[in-house]
């Protein structure tokens, strides 16, 4: 069986192809910043709450003056 010639330019297609799956999900960066975003609106809500039931913690504790 002859040995087929295979050129450098079809082997370096080749690799560069299989290089390029790699990286083929354009989304992957979009989900890392979607997930730093939901972290930073969680830790928001989380203060935004712990502001509010202070303050409901506040208004329970005030009585009106006495008469």
């Amino acid at each position: 069986m002859p040995k087929v010639p295979i050129s450098e330019a079809a082997n370096a297609d080749l690799n560069g192809a299989s290089a390029g799956f790699s990286n083929a999900s354009r989304f992957w960066h979009q989900r890392e910043e979607a997930d730093q975003v939901r972290n930073g609106i969680f830790i928001g809500l989380a203060i935004v709450l712990f502001v509010f039931l202070g303050s409901m913690i506040a208004v329970l504790m005030m009585h009106a003056p006495a008469l």
